[in-house]
């Protein structure tokens, strides 16, 4: 049942890529932009998470307090994805995102909370280290592209540890949907203060850029929360390897559906990732 949980993450977060990648063509990659975007993703995504509650919520200070800096990263990692996207096709970009994803979050399993490395574990990380070296291509690579491309690694992969980090401490964590509230009413105060002292006023947005954030919301709040519950039963060095593989191969499978032609090496670092993924599981 965790595997299926993932697997149907990985399937959203890959649709949530598609959503942001939407939004920049309508608005742009800038400082307004990226507050417009997270503030109303979080807001959505903040009463969805209240609704799956059963507008029943708990709070702990520990909670709120890893809730403000996840909430502080998700701003960095949307600013950094609107900035990727202006080079970046959706399937370049998820191997970027997802190998953040990752080793960080494995990374820190290993090191802080005693999880083994195993065989397969090893042999999966050389395998999605491959298909990332495979992925890099010329036009993706020029100019200061390479430091959103950073951001969005290290900045995705620092979700992944707040988020172990949290699960981690049962007596004073709170539930799945109460944290991913916290975190979605930390954002949304943040963009809400930002526009307010900038702009004095809230920006408007259009129809189409509405069902872009909407979609976002969507993907991105359950897809999380899918994640959260999983973090219970299963270690951080399996779970995120997973996902990283699965949103490598739907992005790519969603990149040919709209015909953005990724390249062979691309296509031979998402078989790789599917073979590292299936390793995962044993």
């Amino acid at each position: 049942m965790m595997y299926v949980l993932l697997t149907t993450a990985a399937l959203l977060f890959a649709m949530q890529f598609l959503f942001n990648q939407q939004f920049r063509k309508f608005n742009g990659d800038g400082n307004d932009s990226t507050v417009i975007f997270a503030g109303y993703t979080h807001g959505i995504s903040f009463l969805i998470m209240l609704v799956l509650s059963g507008f029943r919520l708990e709070f702990t200070w520990f909670s709120v307090l890893i809730a403000a800096i996840y909430a502080v990263v998700v701003l960095g990692y949307n600013y950094a994805s609107l900035k990727s996207f202006a080079t970046a096709n959706l399937s370049v970009f998820s191997i970027y995102a997802m190998l953040g994803g990752m080793l960080l979050p494995l990374a820190y399993g290993v090191i802080f909370c005693n999880e083994k490395l195993n065989v397969f574990k090893i042999f999966c990380i050389i395998l999605i280290g491959v298909a990332t070296a495979l992925s890099f291509e010329k036009s993706t690579t020029k100019g200061n592209n390479l430091k959103y491309y950073f951001g969005v690694f290290v900045l995705n992969g620092m979700v992944g540890v707040l988020s172990k980090i949290h699960q981690s401490d049962t007596s004073l964590a709170v539930d799945s949907k109460s944290f991913m509230a916290t975190v979605n009413i930390c954002v949304f105060v943040m963009c809400l203060a930002y526009q307010l002292i900038k702009n004095k006023k809230i920006a408007k947005v259009s129809l189409k850029s509405l069902g872009s954030i909407g979609g976002h919301a969507v993907c991105n709040g359950i897809g999380n929360l899918l994640c959260l519950i999983a973090l219970v039963s299963l270690p951080a060095s399996v779970q995120f390897p997973i996902t990283t593989g699965g949103v490598m191969v739907f992005s790519t499978i969603i990149s040919l559906i709209r015909k953005e032609k990724p390249s062979p090496q691309t296509l031979i670092s998402t078989a790789i990732a599917f073979v590292s993924t299936v390793l995962m599981m044993f």
